[in-house]
């Protein structure tokens, strides 16, 4: 919020500069407002989860993944991942099934409406003790440090 307030206040503050640009004028407040736009688009994190998922067998999980601030990734790749391969691969909002294990097949799925606000949690469903292990998530195309998060599932037996 102080981020905008500031580039805000800078916008009015400043006089009407101009730049050439090849043959081309530039308002100097364009270029300023566009880079603030740029820098600060993406910067959100893709946060995993410290504590173990648990479940039981034959029980679904959802494997906690987001993005802090919350950003809308619905344009963008989310990739799940075990072991190095695919558990599932999101593209714009479609699910890329070709490229899934076959061991995750029909039994994954992300929550699509609300990747709107960063959410790329994964539901498994009808867990397997062979389903027990450390997962990834990640969103290549993220502009920032932090583009993996990492969530571990165990799971135990019927009780």
């Amino acid at each position: 919020m102080w981020k905008t307030s500031l580039h805000t206040s800078l916008l009015c503050i400043l006089p009407c500069p101009c730049l050439y640009w090849g043959r081309r004028r530039v308002n100097m407040n364009f270029l300023l407002l566009f880079t603030c736009l740029c820098v600060t688009h993406g910067q959100s994190d893709v946060i995993g989860s410290d504590k173990p998922v648990t479940v039981t067998v034959g029980d679904n999980a959802i494997l906690p993944c987001y993005l802090e601030p919350p950003f809308d990734v619905r344009t963008l790749t989310v990739e799940w991942t075990r072991d190095g391969r695919f558990v599932l691969v999101s593209r714009h909002g479609e699910d890329y099934l070709d490229l899934q294990d076959e061991n995750f097949r029909g039994r994954t799925s992300l929550f699509h409406e609300e990747r709107i606000r960063g959410n790329i949690s994964l539901k498994l469903t009808n867990v397997t003790e062979l389903d027990a292990g450390s997962y990834t998530c990640f969103v290549p195309r993220l502009q920032s440090q932090v583009r993996r998060g990492f969530i571990n599932l165990t799971v135990g037996e019927y009780s």
